[in-house]
């Protein structure tokens, strides 16, 4: 490819290699494009007739589903006036294009309110005038939640000059359709982005990392608490560094205790369960499914000292092949089928298994076994795809799982450890 792009000698040039870039962003902006013109045309041939688009559903409601609406739903993606679509093959094309379910649709929904919605920016798209990614942005910047009146006042204001338009322009002038045509749309109060985010799923030697967004009352109370927790712990003799204290201060205040408590008694720990996979000695333990962390045995004693109880067991033998007779499965498998597939089997979700409902890939009432090699952790809208709308999956024999969608695509599951 590199071979084909490069239009000089041998000794390319700055200005050949320059255009060499060029060249490429070019291909690459004619390809996002096809990409978006292929799932449109997906969505003009498989939109869904008006007796069953007046069934209102978002994907974002889809986890809570009701018993009654279990089935594949009726899936509105974009704004009033779009193209409806059928929520199982929504997810084939999410699949197909490498994504998620909430990505993918994100992403299909994005297209849809640019071309039925917002045409005189998509026009400009398909002139190639204004790259995929900033339309997208225009689409995404709430315009589905516009009445179709108010959708094209955004179309209107923008299209002429939506290359150069700034985020905070498409903000201003979302904004401003709301007032103009959706006051009633409008929240009361200005939006409260505050939130704290303990990111479990990405941990190193036993670390995690935390990230809040806090009322400045609250940031000023937790700062000088942190400061009086981690002065009291050297006071008490810690000589561990002052960013060390001020973590562990933290970890009190989460427990409902100061750092002065530590030498009283205080109130007790949470007990912490190790779980040491197959009795390995070099210590690679989860503290939930799917969370492997490498633990020193000076951690594991820091931790002894400090928690009411720790337990460290020993996982079970995640190369048994396991079973019972019965329906329901036992504590000991119920407990590995998240060690063996830390997220939801479905192509591209990333669903915690923990979260997730223990399925079994061959169903009870065809004779599938209650096993370790038939049961796999889906997510609540997957499991619901499988059982009640159209897709299947299968395990080989390697481990593989393969998934068949609605529309016939395969597509193959690998989460073996490599």
């Amino acid at each position: 490819m590199r071979e084909a792009l490069l239009t000089c000698d041998d000794s390319p040039t700055p200005v050949g290699l320059a255009a060499a870039v060029r060249a490429a962003a070019d291909v690459e902006q004619r390809a996002q494009l096809d990409k978006a013109l292929a799932v449109l045309e997906w969505v003009a041939a498989r939109r869904l007739p008006e007796d069953r688009a007046a069934d209102e559903c978002s994907d974002e409601h889809l986890d809570e589903m009701s018993k009654d609406r279990f089935g594949s739903q009726a899936l509105h993606l974009a704004g009033p006036g779009a193209p409806v679509v059928e929520e199982d093959e929504a997810y084939e094309i999410a699949a197909a294009l490498g994504l998620s379910r909430q990505s993918g649709s994100r992403y299909v929904g994005e297209l849809i309110e640019l071309r039925y919605r917002l045409p005189r920016i998509w026009s400009r798209v398909t002139a190639l005038d204004l790259p995929l990614w900033k339309a997208r942005k225009i689409a995404a910047a709430a315009t589905c939640t516009l009445p179709e009146a108010g959708a094209a006042y955004v179309d209107h204001q923008l299209a002429w000059a939506a290359a150069r338009t700034t985020l905070a322009q498409i903000d201003r002038t979302v904004d401003e359709a709301m007032v103009r045509f959706a006051p009633d749309l409008l929240p009361e109060d200005p939006a409260d982005h505050r939130d704290v985010i303990v990111d479990l799923d990405d941990t190193r030697h036993g670390l995690v990392s935390i990230d809040a967004l806090l009322d400045l009352d609250d940031a000023l109370d937790l700062e000088n608490a942190l400061r009086a927790g981690a002065a009291r712990l050297k006071g008490a003799g810690s000589d561990d560094p002052r960013g060390v204290r001020r973590a562990k201060a933290l970890g009190d205040l989460a427990r409902g205790r100061g750092a002065l408590d530590l030498q009283t008694g205080g109130t007790g720990r949470r007990p912490l369960v190790v779980n040491v996979v197959n009795g390995q000695a070099t210590c690679e333990a989860f503290v939930r499914p799917g969370l492997p962390v490498s633990v020193s045995v000076d951690q594991v004693r820091d931790w002894c000292t400090s928690a009411t109880k720790v337990t460290v067991r020993e996982v079970l033998d995640l190369a048994a092949n396991c079973s019972t007779d019965t329906y329901v499965p036992t504590e000991k498998l119920a407990s590995q089928a998240p060690w063996l597939h830390p997220t939801c089997v479905f192509p591209f979700c990333s669903r915690a298994a923990e979260r997730c409902d223990i399925d079994r890939v061959e169903p009870y009432a065809d004779g599938g076994p209650t096993s370790t090699a038939n049961l796999a952790p889906l997510c609540r809208t997957h499991h619901r795809m499988k059982t009640h709308a159209r897709w299947r999956y299968r395990r080989r024999p390697e481990g593989v799982f393969e998934w068949t969608g609605p529309m016939g695509q395969v597509f193959q599951v690998d989460d073996r450890p490599p």
